[in-house]
């Protein structure tokens, strides 16, 4: 495998161009996305028991934890970091390029003023459907402020388990923003995205992406609080192989993250 951040030197040689004639084999990427540095400590968005927050009887039953930069204190791993590539490769694992039934839905729900998951990719390379829903007694509103697809703005009524659909068409170059305009802390992201090659780290900041076509790739890692932290790290995909990336490649300081 060859890798190479932007700015950086290759430490091999690429063995193959997944956008030429053909492809010789996938292989898997996996990683984990670290930490430089002693982990902030972020106070909560809404304390316990603050009966000074809107609908504070559902609100404020728990605190609301800061969801903008999850480190994991053992490993350092930061949680909900995405890392994708720009655009698909000319040859996709037929494996994942389509679906030979119906899509589940992507599902976006809220429970005590908190969205879940905090990041929700939706393939729509595969017409994948979403829709909202909310397990709280209590109204919400959910607002997305995409750049290349329709706006999306509607109230969501307490306790609706049935949902509401959000259509989205395109493909976005970065998750974009949502918010529930009711309660001005509460704010998650959307993924549209055209193609199987991404994956959101998990708590401990590790990630795997299967399928991947064999030959040199550009992924992006983008991270709430920091955007885009890499535009361009290259890796290099063998045919049957799995590919770890060295963790130096994928650790961050904190001035990337606006600390």
């Amino acid at each position: 495998m060859t890798i190479k951040s932007a700015g950086g030197e290759d430490e091999g040689t690429a063995e193959v161009d997944p956008d030429d004639a053909g492809v010789s084999g996938y292989g898997t990427l996996t990683g984990r996305v670290t930490f430089d540095g002693t982990p902030p400590n972020l106070t909560p968005l809404v304390n316990q028991g603050d009966a000074g927050v809107k609908d504070s009887s559902v609100c404020s039953i728990e605190a609301v934890p800061d969801e903008s930069l999850e480190i994991d204190p053992a490993t350092k791993g930061i949680g909900n970091v995405v890392i994708y590539l720009a655009k698909p490769p000319k040859y996709i694992n037929p494996d994942l390029a389509s679906a030979e039934t119906d899509v589940e839905p992507a599902v976006f729900d809220q429970k005590g003023c908190k969205f879940f998951p905090h990041i929700l990719p939706v393939r729509v390379d595969l017409d994948q459907p979403l829709v909202v829903k909310s397990d709280d007694g209590i109204a919400h509103n959910t607002h997305t402020y995409p750049q290349r697809n329709s706006q999306f703005n509607q109230a969501v009524k307490a306790n609706d388990r049935d949902g509401i659909p959000i259509k989205y068409s395109r493909a976005e170059s970065e998750p974009l923003r949502v918010t529930c305009d009711y309660h001005s802390w509460m704010k998650a992201y959307h993924f549209p995205i055209d193609h199987p090659y991404f994956a959101i780290t998990k708590p401990d900041g590790t990630f795997t992406i299967e399928g991947l076509p064999a030959g040199k790739h550009e992924f992006k890692v983008w991270q709430e609080r920091g955007g885009l932290i890499d535009r361009k790290l290259e890796v290099t995909i063998n045919p049957d192989e799995t590919t770890t990336i060295d963790p130096a490649k994928t650790t961050y300081s904190p001035d990337k993250f606006k600390l």
